[in-house]
């Protein structure tokens, strides 16, 4: 959580230092730093929600104990992961692998 909150604050302030030129059919436009930090968050956010959502509505199933689950959401959006493959942490038996999807009904 510290390494992501690093990158926010990094990142935030390297755009509070930074402004844009656009050229627009000739005409010259700065743009200040905050329309740059908007644009971001918004294309940052909405894919980062919509595929957490996604994510979560998986149930996965552990390698160690066979039970299933639903993954948080904070879990599954920054969780590593190879393919359909998350590193997830079982509720039941506690232990941290990788998880694949369970494809029961």
């Amino acid at each position: 959580m510290k390494r992501i909150a690093l990158t926010v604050f990094l990142s935030f302030l390297t755009l509070c230092l930074t402004s844009c030129r656009v050229n627009w059919f000739d005409r010259t436009y700065e743009v200040p730093w905050w329309m740059v930090a908007i644009y971001l968050a918004v294309w940052i956010t909405v894919p980062t929600y919509i595929a957490g959502r996604y994510i979560m509505s998986k149930k996965y199933a552990c390698p160690s104990c066979g039970k299933t689950f639903y993954p948080k959401f904070w879990e599954s959006v920054f969780s590593f992961h190879m393919g359909d493959l998350r590193a997830l942490r079982c509720p039941h038996c506690g232990k941290k692998d990788l998880c694949g999807p369970s494809y029961d009904q």
